[in-house]
């Protein structure tokens, strides 16, 4: 996807294989909610006016909602609606010049959590955050990877065993992998809340 130019017509040096069609497609969605929304309160002028609304995103149509401690959200002052108390976050206290404060460089642990479990659940799941204060991680389950799949011991990673039509088939294994997110994450994650459940056969 690239943004063509008079000059550069039929390809690009900046072309990337993301995002997906599916993200692709749930972009185009919000975006032109979030038109229909910012026309509607421009027109009427004498309506309360909210635009950071389309900057929340809404999270019923998400699978999995990862909440995170507050506390150990470096970003937490950057989120659309200020927190009203926060705690120094990413800050070494200096014990031979008193009380200075000096900012610990590259202290991001939601983004190590979030890293560490695309590489652990890439091929089962997207996961979702906004590293502008985000209080939240939105996992997606992707629907491929919830089909019986034969039985291979190569392919046991997040799965179980399970029998289907007298086969042996793997199907994911979600109790665990929530199970494993929550392990993962401990200490930084409030609670594992899952909102539906597609993956039962």
């Amino acid at each position: 996807m690239f943004l063509a130019t008079p000059k550069d017509q039929w390809s690009s040096l900046w072309t990337q294989e993301r995002p997906s069609a599916q993200i692709l497609q749930r972009l185009v969605v919000l975006a032109s909610e979030s038109l229909r929304a910012l026309e509607e309160q421009l027109m009427d002028p004498l309506s309360e006016q909210d635009v950071k609304m389309v900057f929340r995103p809404p999270l019923d149509f998400y699978d999995v909602l990862i909440h995170l401690n507050t506390n150990h959200i470096p970003r937490h002052l950057e989120s659309v609606d200020r927190p009203v108390k926060s705690v120094s976050r990413g800050v070494v206290k200096n014990s031979s010049a008193g009380n200075i404060l000096f900012p610990v460089v590259d202290y991001d642990p939601v983004q190590l959590y979030l890293r560490e479990l695309r590489d652990a659940f890439n091929d089962l799941a997207l996961f979702f955050y906004d590293k502008h204060g985000g209080e939240v991680i939105a996992v997606l389950w992707k629907p491929v990877s919830f089909q019986p799949q034969p039985f291979k011991v190569s392919s046991m990673k997040g799965r179980k065993v399970t029998t289907l039509n007298n086969e042996l088939v793997c199907v994911p294994n979600v109790e665990a992998i929530l199970e494993d997110f929550e392990i993962l994450g401990e200490g930084l994650i409030k609670s594992v809340e899952a909102r539906t459940e597609k993956w039962t056969i």
